[in-house]
């Protein structure tokens, strides 16, 4: 096991943590967000609409910007928190910034593809099945000249916005807490927990509540933070976080939901309670499959975590 042991070398006082984190998220937030608000601030001089500005939530449609320009906008900050961790953390950590994503100088690149493609055929297959079931919630709407720059800019964005989160929870936190603790199952459990706090601020919290969705938040989490402690590294959590949130973008929406984007279909309603169900089945498989396919052995969730000497 080198992931979480990688963080006992190095340079890892706590406040270079404390630093870390506060640089890449006022960067994050400031420099990454200057597009988005240039922009925003001339549509409502030219729409006359101020409402989108004052209340801090960017109406696109009510602002005139297009939709997938209004998606491009808003993962920049992200593209841009992913830049700054990967500048800072040599000189700030001593280490390679590799070593935050599997302990080791080299990254597992065929992982992060094992895991977008598995999570999007799992995500696929539910989908079909459900639209089998309950065509009437669904609208297609199949329109290339929207959907088309909606593929070209998810896939080039939010694969990064995911990278960015994955090196943040199941990277430099998972490695922050596990040095403190030196236990597995906290670095499961505290960083699954941030990352379900994280996403607060999403509109699904004020369209089913908080207490409905912070599970579905944290279970994500969970299952991305098991497959890397399994996996000793979080390649396969990158890609399934990338093809996760790729597929919702480009395949199917809803109203509420974060990404208000052309998808190919819209959902009239969603259950929240059958979503949670289907998000327990659909990680119990992506870890049973990827259990199967690398041989893990789950009593590394118990083993302690040790400096290497």
């Amino acid at each position: 096991m080198k992931h979480l042991e990688s963080a006992f070398s190095g340079a890892n006082e706590w406040w270079k943590y404390l630093l870390m984190i506060v640089i890449t998220l006022i960067g994050a937030n400031i420099i990454g967000s200057l597009p988005l608000i240039v922009v925003a601030m001339v549509q409502s001089m030219k729409t006359g609409n101020t409402s989108a500005l004052a209340s801090g939530q960017f109406d696109f449609n009510a602002l005139g910007v297009n939709s997938t320009l209004g998606l491009g906008l808003m993962l920049i900050p992200f593209v841009v928190g992913l830049i700054l961790f990967i500048v800072l953390f040599k000189p700030l950590h001593k280490r390679p910034f590799a070593e935050v994503i599997n302990g080791t100088d080299s990254i597992r690149k065929n992982r992060i593809l094992v895991g977008f493609a598995f999570w999007a055929f799992i995500m696929a297959i539910y989908l079909i099945v459900d639209y089998s079931f309950n065509t009437d919630n669904y609208d297609l709407r199949l329109n290339w000249q929207a959907l088309v720059p909606l593929v070209l800019v998810s896939l080039l964005f939010i694969p990064l916005q995911s990278f960015y989160e994955e090196v943040l929870f199941r990277g430099y936190l998972a490695q922050g807490f596990g040095r403190l603790f030196k236990n597995r199952l906290v670095v499961v459990l505290i960083p699954s927990a941030l990352f379900a706090l994280m996403h607060g601020a999403n509109p699904e919290i004020n369209e089913y509540g908080f207490w409905v969705m912070m599970p579905q938040y944290f279970l994500v989490g969970a299952v991305y933070a098991i497959v890397s402690v399994l996996d000793d590294g979080i390649e396969l959590a990158m890609g399934a976080h990338a093809a996760n949130n790729t597929f919702l973008s480009i395949f199917v929406t809803a109203e509420g939901t974060v990404f208000q984007t052309d998808a190919l279909m819209k959902m009239h309603e969603i259950d929240p309670t059958k979503e949670l169900i289907t998000g327990v089945l659909i990680g119990l498989v992506f870890i049973g499959v990827l259990a199967y396919k690398y041989n893990w052995s789950f009593k590394n969730i118990l083993k302690p975590i040790q400096k290497k000497y």
